[in-house]
C-alpha cells in the first residue's frame, strides 16, 4: 500500500514538474500582482478598522485629559479652601481663646479683690468690736 502511494506521489510530481518550468517572469509578476491585490482586499477592512480604533483612542485620550484637568482644578480649589479656612478660622479661635482666658483671669482677680475687701472689712469690724465692747 505504501509503495503505491509513493509511486502515485512521484507520478504526480513528475507531471507537475514541467508546468513549473514553463512559468516566465511575466507570469510570476502577474501572480505576484494577483496575490498582492487579494492581500490588499483582505487588509483594507482591517486598516479601516484600525483607523477608526485610533480615532476612538484619540477621543478617549482627549476626554481623559479633560477630566484630569477638572480634577486638578478641583484639587487646587480644595487646597485653597483648606488654606482659607486655616487662615480665617484658626487665628479667630486663638483670639477667642485668649479673650476667654483673659476674662477668666479678670473675674478671678475681681473675686480676689472682693475677698480681700471682705476680709479687710471683717478685720475692721473685729477691731471696732474689740475697741468698743
Amino acid at each position: 500500500m505504501l509503495k503505491s502511494i509513493f509511486r502515485f506521489s512521484v507520478f504526480l510530481s513528475a507531471i507537475a514538474l514541467p508546468s513549473f518550468a514553463d512559468l516566465t517572469q511575466q507570469d510570476l509578476n502577474e501572480i505576484r500582482l494577483i496575490v498582492k491585490e487579494e492581500i490588499e482586499k483582505e487588509i483594507m477592512p482591517m486598516k479601516t478598522e484600525i483607523t477608526s480604533i485610533k480615532i476612538e483612542i484619540a477621543a478617549v485620550k482627549g476626554e481623559i485629559a479633560r477630566v484630569q484637568g477638572k480634577l486638578d482644578r478641583f484639587g487646587r480649589n480644595i487646597i485653597w479652601a483648606i488654606a482659607m479656612f486655616a487662615v480665617g478660622i484658626i487665628p479667630h479661635r486663638i483670639i477667642a481663646w485668649r479673650k476667654r482666658r483673659l476674662r477668666l483671669q479678670e473675674e478671678h482677680i475681681k473675686e480676689k479683690k472682693t475677698q480681700a475687701e471682705l476680709i479687710a472689712e471683717i478685720e475692721k469690724l473685729k477691731q471696732q468690736r474689740i475697741v468698743n465692747p
